[in-house]
């Protein structure tokens, strides 16, 4: 296959898609992983530090530890979206919270006869 033709083919899944930043993640995944670090980390660091004594040095670990968790969880996401199509690891999420009954889907996941409901008349 020419040059010219593999850009034919992959010129329109690249305009549809949100451009990579960094690791592979668009800037919608960066931003999740920078809320998600900074929710739960930094307090967390906050608390740590505090019963010790050293509470501003508790802010500074923790933003310390949303970077490594970024760092970390883009590699990840890297590794998990190598191969597979657009949106897929977010369409597993959300099966997978499905399945633990922490979110309600609109998938239909079992496979029967369909019918439309219209009746013919003869």
């Amino acid at each position: 296959m020419d040059l010219q033709q593999e850009i034919n083919e992959l010129l329109p899944l690249r305009l549809n898609a949100e451009p990579s930043i960094f690791r592979g993640c668009s800037l919608s995944e960066l931003m999740l992983l920078v809320t998600v670090g900074g929710i739960v980390l930094v307090p967390g660091s906050v608390i740590v530090c505090g019963l010790f004594g050293y509470l501003m040095m508790g802010v500074g670990i923790g933003l310390l530890l949303v970077i490594a968790w970024v760092v970390i969880g883009a590699t990840v996401l890297q590794k998990l979206k190598r191969g597979k199509p657009l949106g897929f690891y977010q369409l597993r999420l959300r099966l997978w919270l499905e399945d633990l009954h922490l979110l309600r889907s609109s998938f239909i996941r079992q496979s029967h006869i369909w019918d439309v409901g219209r009746r013919v008349n003869r």
